[in-house]
């Protein structure tokens, strides 16, 4: 879905969803952006600013910006001048106590022909995610030094391994074992999960076992269901039924995680929850646009109009949350006209459940409560409402972006 700005106001959202483009996992797209950018910065020396702002707005609108805005790593990589150094190498086969580069020369006596479990993370020096996982990688050395071989591969110095193993996302993380590919992955995980992976695939037992295993890990479970693709999940399903079903540990169901943390895969992790005939709860009422429904609770119990859920989601919070799925904001009226706090809660979730400071811009909310219980029409994308709605995203994925340090920080006792 491609979203033109109309609005002279989009133009904020313009200057700080473009930087986030970058960050994305498609490599193909990323590569595409990267380049135009790099030809934009050029054509500004030569021609007048308004000339290539306009050029610049033309062509990220042909990115699908809901998806981009949506992304698992939320890093601002434009603001800092894309990185033009030779990456580190050094001789590989004698390093044990740090994580090096591997190139063609020595990708299959390495990686390929190892008799260790074998991690190699696919990057580039001008990709935002991958600065952070290289970062929380890095700390897997001297640990798992003799247990496994951990490696990264920039793919600008050695296109021709990322095109022999169809690596299209950056990053991307390939495990080896006995000579063979056993797991790749795009999503980033705290360091806990690679090193459980590793130790365990030394162990001969698969990655897709071990993380049967984690997924009784609150963090974990939390992260996994809000960042990976929706193929896996649907995969996982079939071994743990309950997956989408069992609350977390502080009560808080799948259902209302879902609800309240926009993601790229939402939309449809949504239609999986709700085939597991869930239990659904108050607010979740107000997220289903199921209003006349919570306004007959409210009508029983007062309280429930300023209740929060397990993870402190307000019910206004929720309907807003809702109206960019239901691409209507009568939820929104709902609790307005029911009296309800027109505040937001001071702080939200994570993606590990970690409560994190969320500080809104009070106009934004203001302009977001007058203009979503109005009527919407099939344009709102580019309207005033679909500007709105994308900068208070924004705006909490500022506030839940983890950095290499919240996924280095140790999770397990």
């Amino acid at each position: 879905m491609n979203l033109r700005f109309y609005s002279s106001e989009s133009w904020v959202l313009v200057t700080k969803l473009g930087q986030s483009a970058s960050n994305g996992r498609d490599y193909q797209s990323t590569m595409l952006l990267r380049r135009g950018l790099i030809s934009g910065v050029r054509f500004v020396k030569m021609f007048m600013n308004h000339v290539i702002l306009s050029i610049a707005l033309v062509s990220l609108s042909q990115f699908n910006f809901a998806d981009t805005v949506l992304q698992k790593v939320e890093t601002q990589v434009l603001e800092k001048p894309i990185a033009q150094t030779e990456p580190h190498k050094t001789d590989v086969s004698n390093s044990v106590e740090q994580v090096d580069f591997i190139t063609s020369d020595d990708f299959d006596q390495e990686a390929v022909q190892s008799n260790l479990p074998v991690l190699i993370v696919f990057t580039a020096p001008w990709c935002g995610p991958c600065k952070i996982l290289d970062t929380v990688i890095e700390t897997l050395m001297p640990e798992m030094s003799g247990q496994a071989k951990v490696f990264k591969l920039d793919t600008d110095e050695s296109p021709e391994i990322s095109t022999k193993y169809k690596v299209t996302r950056l990053p991307t993380i390939i495990y080896f074992n006995k000579e063979q590919e056993v797991y790749r992955s795009s999503s980033v995980y705290p360091r806990e999960a690679y090193i459980h992976y590793l130790q365990q695939l030394k162990e001969d037992i698969s990655i897709e076992e071990s993380r049967l295993q984690l997924l009784d890990k609150d963090w974990f479970r939390r992260h996994f269901l809000v960042m990976e693709e929706i193929e896996y999940i649907e995969k996982v399903l079939e071994e743990l039924p309950n997956l989408l079903t069992r609350p977390f540990d502080n009560g808080q169901t799948p259902l209302s995680l879902v609800l309240n943390y926009p993601s790229d895969t939402r939309r449809e992790l949504l239609e999986l929850v709700l085939a597991q005939q869930p239990e659904i709860g108050a607010n979740d009422l107000l997220g289903l646009g199921r209003c006349e429904e919570f306004e007959k609770l409210v009508a029983e119990d007062p309280d429930a109009i300023n209740c929060p859920d397990s993870d402190g989601n307000t019910p206004l919070f929720t309907a807003i949350m809702g109206s960019s799925l239901l691409e209507h904001g009568d939820c929104v009226g709902t609790i307005l006209e029911l009296g309800g706090e027109r505040n937001l809660p001071t702080t939200i979730r994570n993606s590990l459940g970690e409560p994190v400071l969320f500080e809104p811009d009070s106009t934004l909310i203001e302009d977001l409560l007058m203009l979503l219980p109005k009527q919407w029409v099939t344009t709102w994308h580019n309207d005033d409402i679909g500007v709105k709605i994308r900068m208070l995203f924004y705006e909490m994925y500022r506030a839940r972006g983890l950095q290499s340090e919240d996924l280095i920080a140790s999770r397990t006792p």
